[in-house]
């Protein structure tokens, strides 16, 4: 299938917004599908954090790291504000033991040329004054990550796809599809029926479920995440640095700090088991608490909002990205870290789309691997 004339995009997350707005800009005729608002289920609730720090193995670093390096033009081709922020990361260890292992990634990630180097506690301290780190046992620090705000991402790419004649339907959700042949025709929705030569299924955790109307099974393994966003702090919340990461190995809550750009705090925080703040606004406030810990700004602030939603996340980790075998004019896009590979994914996807071309970079995620 190539040089389709009009694609059906099932989703409006950033994911499916940058497949839509890379089409749309490339030409095609798109219309996008959202089941409730564009940028309200994960994209919401993710972190945001642009990175390619803990991605294993060496491919998939690389393909965030990629990515990772396109947010800047992405940026320009929207030609709006997207609340990016650059200023690298922060994180430490406190046991010796969780240092040795530490250090390993770090030189594993140096290896891999990644921007991330160990800094003494003087220097952290130096850094960034206003975080409380104890007694650090190893601290790294990068200075290319970065953060960005899903939402205002998403409503660039469906602007953009809207002035290039697309156009986006809400409160939809797909009940089936009409094929000619192995390929689809239409896409039926629960207001219409949409005539299409192509579609894009970009539904995050409801992904697996469209793809099996189709004939392509995988196992769903998306998990409950959630975050908190606090009243504005009149402050900066760091000097320097886009985000910080809480120690690891010292049990209990883990904490992920971050401030959006009108000042409020975005908190993620949980345990090995389980996301904190997805059931009560006493799980949210005990996450403040803890903040204030390693931030002594933060112990004033409010919870101002909880926000939860199923997280995407394939059953071996990695992408799964390409043509279904099944379908050979439906292509599926199903991935974690779904920020950071936004810009690689849309631009890939939409090249794949339109030319029929397999790029060798996305060969490793495609969906054959679990038939």
């Amino acid at each position: 299938m190539t040089h389709p004339k009009h694609t059906i995009v099932i989703g409006g997350g950033i994911v499916g917004a940058s497949v839509a707005f890379h089409l749309a800009k490339s030409g095609v005729q798109v219309d996008v599908i959202e089941s409730r608002q564009p940028a309200q289920q994960a994209s919401k609730v993710s972190y945001a954090w642009i990175n390619a720090r803990d991605k294993h193995p060496f491919g998939y670093h690389e393909l965030n790291r990629r990515s990772q390096d396109m947010w800047r033009r992405f940026e320009d081709d929207l030609q709006t504000d997207i609340g990016l922020v650059w200023g690298g990361e922060m994180r430490w260890t406190a046991t010796e033991t969780g240092a040795l292992e530490f250090r390993s990634r770090i030189a594993e990630l140096q290896e891999w040329g990644y921007s991330i180097r160990e800094i003494s506690p003087e220097e952290a301290a130096e850094l960034e004054p206003g975080i409380s780190f104890g007694n650090p046992t190893s601290v790294s620090y990068t200075d290319s990550d970065g953060h960005v705000d899903p939402e205002k991402v998403v409503y660039g790419c469906l602007s953009s796809v809207r002035q290039n004649g697309g156009l986006v339907h809400t409160n939809e959700s797909v009940k089936s599809f009409i094929k000619s042949g192995d390929s689809i025709s239409h896409v039926v929705t629960t207001k219409d029926t949409y005539e299409c030569d192509s579609v894009v299924i970009a539904a995050g955790s409801k992904t697996p479920k469209i793809a099996e109307m189709l004939g392509s099974k995988f196992q769903n393994t998306h998990s409950q995440g959630a975050t908190v966003i606090t009243d504005v702090l009149s402050v900066p919340l760091f000097n320097s640095i886009a985000a910080m990461h809480s120690p690891r190995d010292l049990g209990g809550v883990l904490i992920n700090s971050r401030q959006l750009t009108d000042g409020r705090v975005m908190i993620h925080g949980g345990t090995n088991a389980r996301s904190i703040a997805d059931e009560s606004i006493e799980d949210a406030e005990m996450l403040i608490q803890e903040t204030a810990k390693y931030l002594p700004s933060t112990r004033d602030l409010r919870v101002q909002e909880v926000r939860s939603a199923l997280r995407p996340m394939p059953p071996d980790g990695l992408p799964v990205l390409g043509h279904l075998p099944s379908t050979p004019n439906a292509y599926i896009t199903y991935t974690h870290s779904g920020v950071t590979l936004a810009p690689m994914i849309g631009e890939m996807a939409a090249l794949e789309i339109r030319t029929g071309v397999e790029t060798e970079i996305l060969a490793p995620y495609r969906p054959e691997r679990f038939n």
